[in-house]
C-alpha cells in the first residue's frame, strides 16, 4: 500500500511540474510576425460566388504580430487603406482563440513547415513567418 501511495504522489508531482508542456512550446512558437493569406473553406455552394470572393480576398493583405504577452496586432490592407486592431490570443490544445472588443473567434491551430495553419468553418489563414 505504501509503494502504491507513493507511485501515486510520484505520478501527481510529474503531472504537475510538467505542466502544458505542448501547449508552450506551441505558444512560444507562434509569438512573431507573420503575412496572414486568408483562405476560405471548401464549399459546395454556389462556384461563381466562391471565385468571386477569392478575388476580393486575394487583394487584401494583411499582418498578424503574435507578442509573448499574449496579444496581438492584426493589420489588413486593400486599395492604399490600412486598418488595424487589436486583441488578445491564447492556446488551448490545438486551438487558437483571438479575442478582439466585440468577438472571440476560435481556430484550429496547424503548426506547418513554414508557418502555422489556422482553420475553422467561416475562414482560415495561413501563416508564414515575416522576413526582415
Amino acid at each position: 500500500m505504501k509503494k502504491f501511495l507513493l507511485t501515486v504522489a510520484a505520478a501527481a508531482v510529474a503531472v504537475a511540474c510538467g505542466g502544458n508542456a505542448g501547449e508552450t512550446s506551441l505558444e512560444k512558437a507562434l509569438v512573431g510576425d507573420y503575412k496572414a493569406e486568408i483562405s476560405l473553406p471548401n464549399t459546395s455552394g454556389d462556384e461563381a460566388a466562391a471565385q468571386m470572393a477569392a478575388a476580393i480576398l486575394s487583394q487584401i493583405e494583411m499582418e498578424m504580430n503574435f507578442k509573448a504577452n499574449g496579444t496581438v496586432d492584426m493589420t489588413s490592407s486593400m486599395g492604399g487603406k490600412s486598418e488595424t486592431s487589436e486583441g488578445k490570443w491564447e492556446v488551448k490544445a490545438d486551438s487558437l482563440f483571438i479575442t478582439d472588443e466585440t468577438q472571440t473567434k476560435g481556430f484550429q491551430l496547424i503548426k506547418t513547415d513554414d508557418g502555422f495553419k489556422l482553420m475553422n468553418d467561416e475562414m482560415g489563414f495561413i501563416l508564414t513567418p515575416k522576413e526582415d
